[in-house]
């Protein structure tokens, strides 16, 4: 398979579908059930953390650190996107946003968002649940090594 064609994903998965799909369902399932009870078995707990997580993480994957000046300029996500974002309604994801907030996993910034909460330049969920982030790391690096052909 040419580059140009590997570009276009219908062509890589065309006749790959079955290794993709189950590739990515053994990740899925496996974060899910490391993860679940970190959020009370709550999977809409789940659900609004990782929105708020992507968020963080698009950030930290450009090299923006979460100590630099300019974070409450960036800020985080509010309750209404979040609620747009996951399809859950509004009320629902601002009981989540609370909850987690208490546990100390997100926090609420200057302007209503809410942001992931970082100690010493790490998500506080990595450094408190460091043995299931190791798990999930694992996880996507055999993920990506089970797929890297194909790509």
């Amino acid at each position: 398979m040419s580059q140009a064609q590997a570009k276009f994903p219908q062509t890589v998965m065309s006749g790959n579908y079955a290794q993709f799909k189950h590739e990515f369902l053994e990740l899925l399932f496996g974060v899910l059930v490391d993860e679940r009870p970190i959020f009370g078995n709550d999977l809409d707990s789940l659900l609004v953390y990782t929105a708020i997580s992507r968020h963080y993480l698009r950030d930290e994957r450009f090299g923006l650190s979460p100590d630099e000046d300019d974070v409450d300029q960036r800020g985080g996500l509010t309750a209404s996107k979040v609620a747009e974002s996951t399809r859950l309604p509004r009320e629902t994801v601002r009981r989540k946003l609370h909850q987690l907030g208490s546990r100390g996993l997100l926090e609420k910034g200057p302007r209503d968002e809410w942001r992931v909460a970082v100690r010493d330049g790490q998500p506080v969920i990595r450094t408190q649940y460091s043995h299931e982030w190791q798990r999930e790391m694992k996880r996507i690096v055999k993920f990506v090594r089970a797929l890297k052909d194909h790509v």
